[in-house]
């Protein structure tokens, strides 16, 4: 049997040319890039490269960013670090963030949910794109506030702008790069303390970095561009798509629909159908698709994103995300829809 992956925002597959950028560095950079020795400085002048070529594509200084094993370890080394000095303080926060975002603010005593009055806040927390719906938000501006961006789904799909906030973070697996590699950035002189043990990172982030994984980030990267102008592409495709599965049934919904998303998700309401038996009856007929968050795979609870946007627990349980790579083609949509209508009218 074919199999069709459209499940992109979970994570993309690793371009060929990453592949063999790891390998290579798996074959000669595998010295400790912490070491002093000739092996491991050889290492390290790699990594530093990496540094520069991603601060030049995001428009900020090298010693900016910190590298780290994924995104959920950058928000939790961020928003720890900021712990001692706003943990008391108001902070405005998307309530469809990532999981990786709202755990570490749990312990935080005045949190609010956007949309809301942001006077006063000492922290904001925006996704620049929610990864279930695709919807894309602009940053609230407050006076003094820490802004922090959740880039991850954002990266690579659409253009990321930093200049309207103070930090952010940024996934390597959703955009052709490996597992294993994220980015932290901060402007200087935020009220950050770091919070894990370790020389690395200038102090940032305790310990080994992962030599391969960067290189692969970096590789990434380099192919930013084309990446963007070929996500560009699926809109048109995401659009049909989405207008032959609404016209099957007025109870049928696209979210965010009327507002800016990422031109390869679509986040589809199937009233009156489950959204987890759907999903697995378009996997055994050749489809990867999701009913949301990978984090959230196989949970009882609907997910938190979609109720999050003021639909009923029913509705949120009747969501399937489809969401498309780059390159994806025409007919493996309509070859999508047709099975999609098979399932739904059975």
């Amino acid at each position: 049997m074919d199999r069709f992956y459209f499940d992109a925002n979970a994570t993309a597959p690793p371009l060929p040319s990453v592949v063999s950028v790891m390998e290579r560095a798996q074959r000669e950079l595998w010295a400790n890039p912490t070491s002093t020795h000739r092996e491991g400085q050889a290492a390290r002048q790699a990594i530093e490269e990496a540094r520069r070529t991603i601060a030049l594509s995001l428009e900020v200084p090298p010693s900016q960013l910190v590298f780290c094993a994924s995104a959920t370890e950058a928000l939790h080394v961020l928003i720890k670090g900021l712990d001692q000095a706003l943990t008391f303080m108001p902070a405005a926060v998307n309530p469809g963030e990532h999981s990786a975002c709202l755990n570490p603010l749990r312990g935080w005593a005045n949190v609010r949910w956007l949309p809301c009055d942001v006077t006063g806040a000492a922290t904001i927390v925006q996704m620049a794109a929610n990864n279930e719906s695709g919807i894309i938000s602009e940053m609230p501006q407050v006076a003094e506030a820490v802004r922090i961006k959740d880039c991850c789904q954002a990266w690579g799909k659409v253009a990321v702008e930093l200049s309207d906030c103070d930090a952010a973070v940024f996934s390597a697996h959703k955009m052709g790069g490996p597992r294993g590699a994220a980015l932290l950035w901060m402007r200087p002189g935020l009220p950050w303390t770091p919070t894990m043990e370790g020389p690395q990172e200038r102090r940032r982030r305790g310990g080994t970095e992962d030599t391969a994984a960067i290189l692969g980030l970096s590789e990434a990267v380099a192919h930013l561009p084309d990446r963007l102008a070929q996500n560009a592409l699926l809109e048109p495709l995401r659009d049909a798509m989405e207008a032959e599965v609404i016209s099957w049934s007025p109870d049928f919904e696209i979210i965010g629909k009327e507002q800016p998303r990422l031109p390869n998700t679509s986040s589809l309401l199937l009233r009156g159908h489950n959204g987890e038996a759907v999903h697995m009856a378009m996997d055994l007929a050749g489809f990867a698709i999701s009913t949301g968050s990978a984090c959230h795979s196989g949970a009882t609870k609907p997910s938190h994103a979609i109720m999050a946007l003021g639909y009923r627990e029913a509705d949120a349980r009747s969501v399937i995300r489809i969401s498309m790579l780059p390159g994806t083609s025409e007919d493996s949509v309509q070859r999508l829809v047709a099975a999609l209508k098979k399932i739904i009218r059975r």
